[in-house]
């Protein structure tokens, strides 16, 4: 069991600490469940009711109020919070070098010690940076490039001739690197155009289970540093996403869109192909976006619009039901 001093965890996330820095915590939890060894959290005035009954150790808060447990008193309670759960719960990247005797790997693969291949994954003629985990069931194509500290959960599978930065997460039954949705009409049947390109994932991207990212149908689908994917999102061929992105649950984007720095995609956002977005737009869930954006800021609705101009819209819609 992991032991750390509240004074250790107030250094660890730079906060300021208010009572005893001697306690020892062991992990974190719910502030109604939670032992005199863990830590909790409070976002908000209205849990301080609550955190003054708790038995947690220390809690991480933004100011000092009325409670037994030692404060951490911090600028941003989530961040903190990460940084905590973090350090109790570390990725399990590898540590050791390790080939589990029911793995694949091709004796021409290029694997910097150490890297951790679990139970019946799959690693082709490939180079895994150190620190790499391909975990049970996951299969990296011939010809990719993997960074170091990366973590490919179970079942996971990475596509041959794609390329991942350092630190990218795929999580479970995610697909990076299938073909693009390419056919060409021949009479009345569709003819499967091969899809010849790759997918780039840059430094710090994760994607989530059952999202696929399609390779290029010759040049690339590139999706930018610190991008986040949720569950269930397809980014299709020759997409561009730049750099900390964001998209929720069931967003879907067309192939050869360009979406720029910063943006966010709530749940269900779809976007078409062959459009511009500029860095900094944020889309409102179910927004269906046809043509290009001319410049950042909130949208929503479908068709798309400004945010303000949708909620308008939908005030004088509800005066004229009676509403």
């Amino acid at each position: 069991m992991t032991e750390v001093t509240v004074a250790a965890l107030a250094e660890l996330v730079g906060g300021r600490l208010v009572g005893p820095g001697d306690g020892c915590i062991v992990g974190l939890a719910d502030l109604r469940s939670a032992r005199p060894d863990q830590i909790g959290f409070v976002r908000h005035p209205r849990y301080y009711e609550m955190a003054a009954a708790t038995e947690a150790g220390a809690l991480l808060a933004l100011e000092e109020f009325s409670t037994k447990a030692a404060l951490i008193v911090v600028k941003d309670v989530d961040v903190a919070y990460a940084k905590v759960a973090t350090w109790f719960h570390p990725l399990p990247l590898a540590t050791q070098h390790s080939i589990h005797p029911t793995a694949s790997v091709h004796p021409e693969a290029v694997l910097e010690e150490p890297v951790m291949v679990g139970a019946n994954a799959s690693v082709g003629k490939c180079r895994l940076g150190a620190g790499t985990s391909v975990m049970a069931g996951a299969s990296i194509g011939d010809g990719a490039v993997v960074g170091k500290d990366c973590l490919f959960h179970p079942n996971s599978s990475f596509g041959h001739d794609c390329v991942a930065g350092d630190r990218v997460i795929l999580q479970m039954n995610a697909v990076v690197g299938s073909d693009g949705f390419g056919y060409a009409r021949e009479g009345a049947t569709w003819i499967k155009v091969p899809q010849l390109g790759n997918v780039v994932l840059k430094d710090d991207v994760e994607v989530g289970s059952n999202t696929a990212i399609d390779r290029g149908t010759l040049g690339t689908t590139t999706i930018g540093r610190g991008t986040k994917l949720d569950n269930i999102v397809h980014i299709a061929h020759n997409c561009t996403i730049g750099e900390d992105v964001v998209m929720a649950a069931g967003a879907m984007v067309a192939g050869s869109t360009t979406i720029g720095d910063r943006c966010v995609l709530a749940g269900q956002v779809g976007i078409a192909g062959h459009l511009k977005i500029p860095a900094d737009c944020r889309f409102a869930g179910d927004t269906v976006v046809l043509k290009d954006i001319a410049e950042a800021g909130d949208y929503m609705g479908h068709p798309v619009m400004p945010k303000r101009k949708y909620l308008r819209l939908m005030r004088e819609l509800r005066k004229l039901g009676g509403a």
